[in-house]
């Protein structure tokens, strides 16, 4: 059995993009959280006209207003079909 060693350059390329990964990372973290505070500053505007605008889309800019507990801009309008529950006896 041969004994392999990796080349330096091979180590190095390996790290660098190991380094990048984690840059990017912390990028998108950094995103996110400037997304986040895009939807704050403008509580008239709808996720959709702000991820139209930045270039995201609206389903995208939800996910970012829930994972910062950014209130919605109306209430659900969904009820249940069942109607009121009776009472047991």
């Amino acid at each position: 059995m041969s004994a392999y060693t990796p080349s330096s350059t091979a180590l190095d390329a390996i790290k660098a993009v190991a380094d990048a990964e984690e840059a990017l990372k912390q990028r998108r973290q950094e995103q996110r959280e400037a997304l986040a505070a895009e939807l704050r500053a403008n509580p008239d505007a709808t996720n959709a006209q702000v991820g139209a605008a930045l270039g995201f889309t609206e389903e995208f800019m939800r996910r970012i207003a829930r994972e910062f507990d950014i209130p919605r801009k109306r209430k659900p309008t969904v009820r249940s079909i069942k109607g009121p529950k009776r009472a047991t006896k």
